[in-house]
């Protein structure tokens, strides 16, 4: 049986284009079951609600190509449709502000993964333009991490310093997600955002407690940029592979369309200040193979040509995300009633 009648589910841990309808059609076209979405970066409270109101008018309105899914048996269902499964997501805990409270109310709209800074500091830890040694705060930030556990959001360090890695999953109760990084010592540091990238030893302590690594095709972090070829891409997940084995690596695009190029001003300036600490150099080419999401099956028959087995590609190209999520979305004494059951 070929793989494109196997049809493994597919999950892409990170996106953030302007949603509009063309991005749901071409999610249909690359047979993606499921996106996670980023609602906010530097929004607050209030203006994280708005956006919220926009993705629920944009679900109602295109109810036949994507769907909200706020458990792992929604996004099943939802893929299983025909339909792309929508997942709410942050890039910071900007939303949360400085209430803890927050935290539930954002889960009772829907959303289910919180990264918890986008490279700098904030309350709750430091992203990873600050000094390695910065990581998650000892009160609130811990508090957070506590939190969200309790609820049933999973927490993502995809932009985090390497101690603030390394601090949420030791004070994670839950297994943590890369949604969107690669690893750093395949990658080399002769790329554009150099701190983006986990090290071996990070990549392997994830692994160790259940975590998952999405690895991206974001040229601004992949070897030789946007020039890398499938075969390099290809070479990093057989790399990350060996190292942690196939049960804790997926994929996490970091895929963006439809926005300005005014718009990696505020992605990398914020409010916090009036330039971007890293040079602005516009948006980077996409690589040829995967100019947009419907070019997903490059990746997937590429992992098959390599001589990964069905099995093997349908837990990379989705299933190892969807084993998180199922477990992660859920509070924590459910998760602890199911897991007696």
């Amino acid at each position: 049986m070929t793989l494109s009648a196997r049809k493994p589910l597919l999950i892409d841990a990170l996106q953030y284009n302007k949603p509009e309808r063309a991005r749901f059609e071409e999610w249909k076209r690359g047979g993606v079951g499921c996106v996670h979405v980023t609602l906010s970066i530097w929004e607050n409270a209030r203006e994280t609600l708005t956006v919220i109101g926009e993705w629920n008018r944009l679900l109602e309105q295109n109810d036949d190509l994507i769907a909200l899914a706020t458990t792992g048996e929604d996004i099943e269902r939802i893929a299983a449709s025909g339909r792309t499964a929508v997942v709410y997501g942050f890039q910071d805990t900007s939303p949360f502000e400085d209430d803890i409270e927050l935290i539930e109310i954002f889960y009772q709209l829907g959303v289910r993964i919180a990264q918890l800074t986008y490279n700098v500091q904030n309350r709750v830890a430091s992203g990873c333009w600050e000094p390695d040694e910065a990581g998650v705060s000892k009160f609130f930030g811990r508090n957070v991490i506590a939190e969200m556990n309790r609820v049933g959001m999973v927490v993502d360090v995809s932009h985090c310093t390497e101690r603030t890695c390394f601090d949420a999953i030791e004070y994670s109760s839950r297994p943590i997600a890369v949604t969107h990084a690669n690893p750093q010592e395949f990658v080399g540091t002769d790329i554009e955002l150099n701190r983006r990238n986990k090290s071996t030893a990070l990549i392997k302590r994830l692994a160790e407690t259940g975590g998952v690594i999405g690895l991206s095709n974001y040229p601004k972090i992949m070897k030789n940029g946007s020039d890398c070829t499938l075969d390099t891409f290809l070479d990093m997940v057989s790399w990350t592979v060996d190292l942690v084995g196939t049960d804790h690596v997926g994929l996490g695009t970091d895929f963006y369309d439809g926005w300005p190029e005014s718009q990696i001003k505020w992605w990398r300036a914020g409010r916090w200040a009036r330039e971007s600490a890293i040079p602005i150099k516009g948006f980077s080419k996409w690589p040829s193979w995967f100019q947009s999401p419907v070019d997903f099956p490059n990746i997937l028959e590429g992992l098959e040509k390599r001589g990964f087995s069905g099995e093997e590609i349908a837990r990379i190209a989705g299933g190892n995300w969807l084993k998180l999520f199922r477990e992660g979305f859920v509070p924590a004494a459910s998760a602890r009633t199911a897991n007696a059951a």
